[in-house]
């Protein structure tokens, strides 16, 4: 049997695509945008905190973007704590790239350090932490949304009842179908 177009399966249905979309999209941006803003940290704690050209930040951007891009659309990326982990520390290694760009003209630092490595694990494991946090309270608030207005339903208000009066007009209504002696233009000049 197939549910109608319109019934509550269907639309059940569309309502867990919708949720598991905006979970989705919600790891993505939080994977882009927190390997991003990590790894211009990790850099700062582990180079003793080197200023970053402009020109390094939007490829940081655009690095980041496209792994926000990754997390929200390949799936095993976006289901599993492993795949968040794997796109965090690839978006860790990415980032790390993009700003040792930077650093290149830099002879004397080496771009892998042990204290590097540590920072950029460390920084991806606590924010695959916080994402899944982020996850557990998005579907923690939407549950209860759902369910709130089940349990708090304010009472149906009558519609006011408007008195009925005794009193209608007469109106006769005359239909002049073919009369063509009126004419509809404006008065003549006396």
């Amino acid at each position: 049997m197939i549910p109608r177009s319109g019934g509550p399966a269907a639309r059940a249905q569309v309502s867990a695509r919708a949720r598991r979309t905006a979970v989705a999209r919600l790891r993505g941006a939080s994977a882009g945008s927190i390997s991003g803003a990590l790894s211009i940290a990790a850099h700062g704690w582990a180079a003793g905190a080197m200023p970053v050209q402009s020109s390094t930040l939007m490829l940081l951007v655009a690095a980041s973007t496209a792994v926000g891009a990754l997390v929200a659309a390949l799936a095993p990326l976006r289901t599993s704590t492993a795949g968040l982990v794997t796109a965090l520390f690839g978006g860790q290694l990415l980032g790390h790239l993009v700003m040792s760009a930077d650093m290149a003209h830099m002879h004397d630092l080496p771009l892998w350090t042990p204290v590097m490595v540590g920072a950029h694990l460390a920084g991806a494991v606590a924010a695959a932490i916080v994402i899944l946090g982020a996850e557990a309270a998005y579907r923690i608030a939407t549950a209860v949304a759902r369910v709130l207005p089940v349990l708090v339903s304010t009472p149906a208000v009558p519609e006011p009842v408007l008195p009925h009066g005794a009193h209608r007009d007469r109106v006769i209504l005359r239909i002049f179908p073919a009369d063509t002696f009126r004419t509809r233009g404006p008065p003549l000049a006396a």
